[in-house]
């Protein structure tokens, strides 16, 4: 099983480069940060944006790759926006996988002046969202004439298609947005489930996971996929006692495991603040289990 670190663009670079250096050195897979422009309680406070942070990672890690986890049409559109991916892996010399959600009604989608997008039209729009940005990152001039996206002559890659396409990881759990992860995502991302659309409160357990990864593999057959083809990423960010201690993380990542994840994301604490976990503790289990 891969295991990835979440770091959060909510420090100066001068303290955050740390934390990205340790989590390349310690032996994370991957590491990620949120893509937004603002993130619920830290409104108003430190925070920084994903892709310029995630170019000084690049510059400062050997090995590890880096992604975003996730970005969202929230205030994004598919050409400028893939863009900035290729250069991005260019920079980290293919290492980069791009996170993809719908997104939220919170922040995101206010910011821009416009009023949040219905659940349907930010279902429908995530679709078209994502793929484009496939057909962007596979062609080497792309023209697009969508319901909410356009694109005319656009040649992203400057290399004229050289390179591999960054993969992409579609977080999804409601059916047609599995459906879009089996169409044209390396990596399905699961945080859980939410009480009800638009809360930002999920929960994952290994039971959930597995109904998941059903539905998923379900749907990879609907579209002629191979189910095997697609990795399964669960996203632990709000669920720090995974790293209570080196026995609780693997007891619950073999859990995973048989579940039928490949890859777990676990929150990289802050070396001020024990609210995301105690950095010893997660430097015992790379220590460890990493190995």
């Amino acid at each position: 099983m891969q295991v990835g670190a979440r770091i959060l663009p909510s420090e100066h670079w001068k303290s955050a480069q740390r934390a990205w250096r340790l989590a390349d050195q310690m032996g994370f897979d991957h590491a990620w940060t949120y893509d937004h422009v603002a993130w619920r309680e830290r409104v108003g406070n430190t925070w920084y944006a994903a892709m310029p942070t995630l170019a000084a990672a690049a510059g400062i890690t050997e090995r590890i790759h880096l992604g975003t986890l996730v970005s969202s049409p929230n205030f994004r559109h598919p050409v400028p926006f893939a863009k900035e991916i290729v250069t991005l892996d260019d920079l980290s010399e293919g290492r980069f996988i791009l996170g993809l959600g719908a997104g939220s009604s919170g922040v995101d989608a206010r910011v821009m002046g416009k009023e949040p997008w219905s659940a349907a039209e930010r279902s429908a729009r995530f679709q078209e969202f994502v793929e484009l940005t496939d057909k962007l990152l596979r062609t080497e001039n792309t023209d697009h004439s969508g319901r909410y996206y356009g694109a005319k002559g656009a040649c992203i890659d400057p290399d004229g298609r050289t390179r591999t396409r960054v993969p992409i990881a579609v977080a999804a759990t409601g059916p047609r947005g599995m459906r879009t992860a089996a169409r044209h995502a390396d990596i399905w991302v699961t945080n859980g489930h939410s009480p009800k659309p638009g809360l930002i409160a999920p929960s994952a357990t290994p039971d959930l996971v597995r109904e998941q990864i059903s539905q998923l593999s379900r749907i990879c057959e609907d579209e002629n996929r191979d189910p095997l083809t697609i990795r399964r990423l669960v996203h632990l960010t709000q669920d720090r006692s995974i790293l209570e201690s080196v026995e609780v993380f693997v007891d619950l990542a073999t859990q995973y495991r048989e579940a039928g994840a490949t890859d777990l994301v676990v929150p990289f604490p802050h070396e001020t603040s024990s609210a995301h976990g105690d950095l010893k503790v997660l430097e015992q289990i790379a220590a460890t289990a990493f190995r």
